[in-house]
């Protein structure tokens, strides 16, 4: 097996890389692997303090002989993280046809990169799958779902992999949105796993946002590609404790996973939507039936009004 090279995105917060890089580390596949770390410049004057603290901790572990080699890159301006990740991926992805990703808080189960590239393995030419997830929230599968993987129009941006045909021709300027606009059921696709996802990528739009993952989960969904899950996750994000810049502390309970549940050896099938499934995820991540309905009027609304124009 040819191990993917790993990338990770770094900014402002040196107690989180840390448990990050240790648990890759403990991967028994870190040492065949090659580690970019992306880190990003500073904000302002006042943010050089901690950004410094990263960069002194990526430079502590650079010739540790944890990874086969490690990479750095660090801007001399704030990029963001929506521009660090597609400029990072890009270039990764080019040279090596194929990526694994994890961002500065997901700290994973050491099963994690066996998981993954036998995964990027078994899906490359599998034309329907767009993406590889390592989260997978805690979900109430069916008594009678034994597989230990599932797949979904939904992408992970916490721990993710995919490949460079999937990655290539993103629409990361929005200019076709029409296509979603005039296409009730791509909005549907769009949303079938959670009704923020169509309200996310219009805000992004009207520059009130700055997601990279909702962007390449919509380019998935016009494409028709699924993201397949593990049954149990493969990372636990510490970032829920508002020490990020999309980090909210009501979301810890809500996305908590138990990595002891991870499994050393999944069995990878060729998985398609499992209706069941697809409605559980909607749920988990459509916040109660209020915010849905709000969601789906807003919706309705805008559309109706881009149609007009």
């Amino acid at each position: 097996m040819s191990y993917a090279p790993i990338v990770i995105f770094v900014y402002n917060r040196a107690d989180h890389f840390i448990q990050v890089y240790n648990a890759l580390a403990a991967c028994k596949e870190a040492k065949e692997s090659e580690l970019f770390i992306f880190s990003d410049g500073a904000k302002n004057e006042a943010g050089k303090e901690k950004v410094n603290e990263v960069r002194a901790a990526v430079a502590a572990i650079k010739d540790s002989g944890d990874f086969r080699t490690v990479t750095v890159t660090e801007s001399p301006v704030n990029k963001g993280l929506a521009a660090s990740v597609i400029s990072g991926v890009t270039d990764v992805i080019n040279k090596y046809g194929k990526v694994i990703v994890v961002e500065d808080d997901c700290v994973v189960s050491p099963y994690f990169l066996s998981y993954i590239n036998n995964a990027l393995d078994y899906y490359e030419s599998n034309k329907k799958i767009g993406s590889i997830a390592g989260y997978t929230p805690m979900l109430d599968f069916p008594d009678d779902y034994k597989n230990d993987v599932f797949a979904a129009y939904r992408s992970c941006s916490w721990t993710w992999a995919t490949w460079k045909d999937r990655w290539e021709g993103v629409d990361w300027e929005l200019k076709e949105m029409k296509a979603f606009y005039n296409s009730p059921k791509l909005i549907r696709r769009l949303n079938s796993n959670g009704s923020d996802r169509f309200m996310r990528l219009y805000r992004q739009t009207k520059g009130n946002g700055s997601s990279w993952s909702v962007r390449f989960g919509a380019h998935l969904v016009k494409n028709n590609l699924l993201t397949v899950y593990p049954r149990f996750s493969y990372n636990s994000n510490i970032g829920c404790d508002e020490s990020g810049v999309h980090s909210k502390s009501e979301d810890n309970e809500k996305m908590r996973v138990d990595l002891s549940k991870a499994i050393a050896d999944p069995v990878l099938t060729n998985v398609d939507i499992d209706k069941r499934i697809q409605k559980i995820m909607k749920k988990h991540y459509s916040y109660g039936f209020v915010s849905e309905m709000k969601k789906f009027i807003a919706t309705a609304l805008i559309v109706i009004k881009e149609r007009m124009r």
